[in-house]
């Protein structure tokens, strides 16, 4: 099976890396993708995948199956939407070519065994609506794995993935004339800068792994005013789910704060979907490190801060894996003008061949060893019990 899954690349190569260019060549942003997700549809339809459209309501979300009965079912995961302005400096052109490749390659196994090879193409990983939203609508569900690997200046089994939410808080003021009248306004800029200042400080006491990022969306319109409507929004991140939760309760209650100290008038909103922390799969990390030894490649980064993916939200129902794999040459790092010149250089493209090879290896573990398969499931039914468990709490 190794054998022919190196045929498939082998023969597939070309034709997915052309695709892929294209992609490169043409960025979109999330949820935007329609191109990408129609040559990629296109391919996975001419090698004989069966394809379903418009996933989980989402028109650039697809899913791409090979089907042999029941048996083990892999879940690879594509990514395919760029950064505004910068285009795929984030090397998402890569990770839908590494998954191709891997898909294809893996189905040749269904030949010899049952189970089924899912291609899912998951749009808006910049923005967290693509896996989350498909999480929700039960895209995911009855699948043992869900995979991928992401592009990287070196090779990480298993980064520190944080879970990250967006929250919009709107203070509501009096308007009045900063020059003749301003004792008689109530000054909105006021709250935000109350706010801002309290969650800074509130940072000193935070626990490691956990970051708030924030931006001013509005500060008032004109000078000579008292602005009556500012706006702030802040990005919650930490490691661990529960502590998360508590963070974001502690900038909810600054916000009512200073809402309570400037006399305004507060409203908040969630503004971006909250994609959990992700926890690799004990079982897939033991099984990525034999295959990283097999295919000669280094263990370099023991532990890196890689930021968030919406494939947490995968990870809360099945066993996920998310390696960092090294793709750029001279240590580029991702969402920079450098990262977008060396995702697209020959080093990156040779790159993509090699780990598509080596996650259809992963995938193809759960088909050949029923105790690899039968530790999956058991980790499966672990987070299934969790969830309803939570549900009922």
């Amino acid at each position: 099976m190794r054998k022919r899954i190196r045929e498939s690349v082998d023969r597939n190569y070309e034709k997915v890396a052309a695709v892929c260019r294209d992609i490169y060549e043409n960025p979109e942003i999330a949820l935007q993708e329609v191109h990408a997700s129609a040559i990629l549809k296109d391919l996975l339809g001419r090698e004989g995948f069966e394809v379903e459209e418009n996933c989980a309501g989402l028109p650039t979300a697809f899913k791409a199956a090979k089907k042999n009965g029941p048996g083990p079912r892999v879940a690879i995961m594509a990514e395919y939407d760029a950064l505004p302005e910068i285009g795929h400096a984030c090397g998402h052109h890569l990770i839908a070519g590494m998954s191709l490749l891997a898909g294809m390659g893996l189905a040749e196994c269904l030949e010899e065994y049952q189970g089924e090879v899912a291609i899912f193409g998951t749009p808006a990983e910049e923005t967290g609506d693509g896996k989350a939203q498909m999480t929700k609508a039960g895209c995911f569900d009855g699948y043992d794995i869900g995979i991928m690997l992401h592009p990287f200046y070196g090779n990480c089994v298993a980064p520190r993935i944080s879970a990250i939410g967006v929250y919009d808080f709107t203070f509501i003021g009096k308007e009045s004339h900063a020059g003749a009248a301003p004792f008689e306004g109530i000054n909105a800029l006021d709250a935000v800068v109350t706010m801002y200042d309290s969650v800074s400080m509130m940072r000193q006491q935070l626990k490691d792994g956990t970051r708030i990022g924030a931006i001013v969306l509005a500060g008032g319109t004109v000078s000579n005013s008292i602005p009556d409507k500012c706006s702030i929004r802040y990005e919650v991140r930490s490691l661990d789910m529960d502590y998360y939760h508590q963070v974001v309760e502690q900038v909810r209650r600054c916000a009512q704060a200073a809402a309570l100290a400037t006399g305004c008038e507060m409203e908040w909103i969630q503004s971006a979907p909250t994609c959990a922390s992700l926890v690799p799969s004990p079982v897939l990390v033991r099984e990525f490190e034999t295959l990283m030894r097999e295919f000669n490649m280094d263990r370099e980064q023991e532990s890196v801060d890689m930021g968030s993916t919406d494939l947490g939200e995968v990870n809360q129902i099945i066993p996920t894996i998310h390696p960092l794999v090294k793709m750029v040459e001279n240590g580029e790092k991702a969402h920079t003008v450098e990262f977008l010149k060396a995702a697209n250089a020959p080093y990156a493209w040779k790159k993509m061949k090699e780990y598509g090879e080596l996650l259809a290896c992963l995938g193809l573990r759960i088909f050949e060893d029923p105790q690899v398969l039968r530790e999956l499931r058991e980790e499966r039914e672990q987070k299934r019990r969790r969830n309803v468990q939570e549900n009922k709490g």
